[in-house]
């Protein structure tokens, strides 16, 4: 009686077929894999000792580069992470404008900073100075040129460095307004239009006129809340004009609110039966957003967006 076979078969290697096969194969394949592995680790490796090595011959694009291939590896060790980010800062330091900006630099320096035991503390101090040296030019020559929204992206640049200083920030946010309200200023205050369009909102608005102070303050702060949420911390009351403040975390809301703005605008015409108008400043900064003034045309008051927050 001829004996029974068995079920599996084998190929030339000697090994079983199917599953059988596979599970050989990733076998003899763990240690290749963990050798490649290695060698990838050892290409990073090599590829920063490289980097150091065009640093002390003052090649800092090549250094750079290998930096940046160094960086793209996610398995960097902590050490490594340090030693790629200051790299990076110090290259695009030396290698400079206009291939680095000023501010491309910075970047790169405050992302190296942040490693615990980065060697990049006295570039990125230097860059730094020079970042609120050259924020501070560009806003002292916006303001000169009632370039507002210019002067508002350069001071909010500058109010983001380290040790900025408040009192220049003060200066700038006197020196906004000052320029905002000669920009503002009308040619003929007097003129039928604009006294018709006074008296229109005298009729639109026939009960704010007798409130007192803080009655109104409280209508303004009731007009300015949406959904239980107030769009303005502080509400400031003068004769002819009413300051708002708006919190920084409140920007996104205020802009889809306008509308509230120009009422209270309006309002305040009605009260004083004159050409009133609405200052809105941002809370943190106390830097120009708005302002709100009669449109003699219309009627009705309009908002001026003078920088976009």
């Amino acid at each position: 009686m001829q004996a029974a076979h068995p079920s599996f078969t084998h190929d030339r290697l000697g090994c079983r077929s199917g599953s059988g096969l596979a599970r050989h194969l990733a076998v003899l394949l763990a240690p290749l894999l963990v050798l490649l592995a290695s060698q990838i680790s050892g290409c990073t490796n090599s590829s920063i000792a490289a980097a150091r090595s065009e640093i002390a011959l003052g090649r800092y694009a090549a250094a750079h580069q290998m930096f940046v291939q160094a960086s793209a590896n996610p398995k960097l060790s902590p050490r490594e992470q340090r030693e790629v980010a200051d790299g990076l800062c110090l290259t695009e330091y030396k290698i400079g404008a206009p291939q680095y900006s000023l501010s491309r630099q910075y970047q790169a320096c405050a992302a190296a900073v942040d490693q615990p035991g980065s060697a990049s503390r006295p570039i990125f101090d230097q860059l730094t100075t020079a970042e609120r040296a050259q924020y501070s030019q560009q806003a002292a020559a916006a303001i000169r040129d009632r370039d507002f929204v210019e002067a508002e992206d350069a001071i909010a640049r500058y109010k983001s460095l380290p040790d900025a200083d408040p009192r220049l920030l003060s200066v700038w946010s006197r020196q906004l307004w000052v320029a905002v309200d000669h920009d503002d200023s009308r040619t003929n205050t007097h003129s039928r239009a604009l006294a018709m369009a006074i008296s229109h909102l005298t009729r639109q608005y026939p009960r704010v006129n007798a409130m007192s102070v803080s009655a109104f303050r409280q209508w303004i702060k009731d007009n300015m809340t949406i959904s239980g949420t107030p769009l303005v911390s502080d509400v400031k009351i003068g004769k002819r004009s009413v300051d708002l403040w708006i919190p920084d975390n409140h920007v996104a809301l205020a802009q889809f609110n306008l509308d509230r703005f120009a009422r209270v605008n309006n309002a305040l015409v009605a009260r004083c039966r004159c050409d009133a108008r609405t200052n809105i400043a941002m809370q943190g900064s106390g830097l120009p957003a708005y302002l709100v003034r009669l449109d003699p045309a219309t009627r009705q008051s309009e908002i001026l967006i003078l920088a976009q927050p």
